[in-house]
């Protein structure tokens, strides 16, 4: 039986995040009778304020045990962290200095550290994802021998941090859900790990029901769906900019797009644009299945659940050209198509639009994509080998089945 704690920053359903998403169905999703699975995470829920909402101590989700540590407001400079992260987010460089500041003063829960000195003889391997927060950046530095980053890595100023390449280059081994995200890592940060591992996430098929969501959203025409965070990060008001210039220049097509998902961006008013907020997973699902098209504008992915899930639902994407992640899946799989300017953007609707019957083929492809390399059995056995490898010692590890690449890269 292999011990692994799981340690995420948040945790849970009501969690929004594709890596903390990704944590907790990999913890479900690994047999019983291989793997004992603690999770170890924070009280908090929302990425902004990170209050401390769940109650601390111990508790199960999923079949898991789940441990929830407070996280310390007191020592935060929480004014100095958020002129930091404008910085970055403006790509402004900093300092080692600055960068060193800005980690000191994000959110940190210095009592999971000390369950992590304390306790981490009780762990084989300690799983830490994703590489931003403190619970990864700190936590992973107590037991180095033992510690595998799952960085999600997207290509942004934090990664280039000099604290956070140092802590890829430290761990015991590194495991990557995309091809670009590990390419990433190797050609721009130079972080090439002799024991870094390509697993991949998991996805299984679900039901859904198109017409219970028109139904009970009201919506009755075509439309496009966008799912995930309302924040600037995720490039969301670049995608309302170019529909509501789409509309204008077709007012009489009667597309609507649909955002579901919940977030601090402030949306412009617009009869076309309709925010659904949070959704709980069934009404998701079936929006992926009522939706016209999936638009995935984002361009800092390290996977995009979304976009496979609305593959697996039957419906093609339009995702951003720009974003060397969800470019390789809907080239590799042939299941959409990309844009890279409001010009782009429109030429694909009316296409997209225009061909139904080509329509339903990239969808059909992009199910089969995610069926024969992310069904879940898959990602497991090669999770299954990849930590067999770090147990032993063998920084060459077992190779575990490769991520086809159709385009030879």
């Amino acid at each position: 039986m292999k011990r692994l704690a799981f340690v995420v920053p948040r945790y849970g359903p009501g969690v929004l995040g594709g890596a903390e998403t990704f944590a907790r169905h990999l913890a479900e999703h690994l047999p019983p009778d291989e793997f004992e699975v603690t999770v170890l995470t924070t009280c908090a829920r929302d990425l902004l304020t990170w209050r401390n909402e769940y109650p601390a101590g111990e508790t199960r989700i999923g079949g898991r045990r789940v441990l929830r540590f407070p996280v310390d407001h007191q020592r935060r400079d929480a004014h100095l962290f958020r002129r930091l992260n404008d910085r970055a987010n403006r790509c402004e460089p900093l300092t080692p200095q600055e960068q060193a500041a800005w980690l000191e003063n994000a959110a940190h829960s210095p009592a999971l550290y000390s369950h992590l000195a304390r306790h981490g003889d009780d762990y084989d391997l300690l799983i830490f994802l994703p590489y931003l927060f403190g619970t990864t950046l700190y936590g992973s530095a107590i037991w180095l021998d033992k510690s595998v980053v799952c960085p999600c890595l997207h290509d942004e100023a934090y990664a280039y941090f000099v604290d956070v390449r140092a802590m890829l280059h430290s761990a015991r081994g590194l495991m990557f859900i995309s091809a670009p995200e590990q390419a990433l890592a190797e050609e721009k940060l130079g972080v090439r790990h002799p024991a870094a591992r390509l697993v991949g996430a998991g996805l299984e098929p679900f039901e859904t029901n198109a017409e219970r969501f028109r139904h009970r959203f009201g919506l009755a025409g075509p439309f496009l769906l966008y799912a995930g965070r309302l924040d600037p990060s995720k490039n969301v008001l670049q995608l309302v900019s170019h529909f509501v210039a789409y509309r204008q220049a077709r007012p009489g097509r009667g597309l609507k797009l649909v955002l579901a998902g919940s977030g601090p961006l402030a949306l412009p008013d617009h009869p076309d644009v309709v925010s659904l907020g949070f959704l709980a997973d069934q009404d998701l699902r079936d929006a992926y299945a009522g939706a016209t098209l999936l638009c995935q504008p984002s361009l800092v992915e390290s996977f995009s659940l979304v976009l496979m899930e609305a593959w697996l639902a039957g419906t093609p994407a339009l995702v951003h050209g720009h974003c060397p992640v969800t470019r390789h899946h809907v080239t590799r799989s042939n299941g959409g198509l990309y844009f890279t300017s409001a010009a782009e953007f429109a030429a694909a609707l009316d296409w997209l639009l225009a061909h139904a019957a080509e329509r339903a083929r990239m969808a059909a492809r992009g199910r089969a994509y995610v069926q024969a390399e992310f069904a879940w059995p898959i990602v497991v056995e090669r999770f299954r080998q990849a930590v067999a490898g770090w147990l032993a010692g063998d920084d060459r590890g077992t190779p575990p089945p490769a991520i086809e690449d159709r385009d030879g890269r």
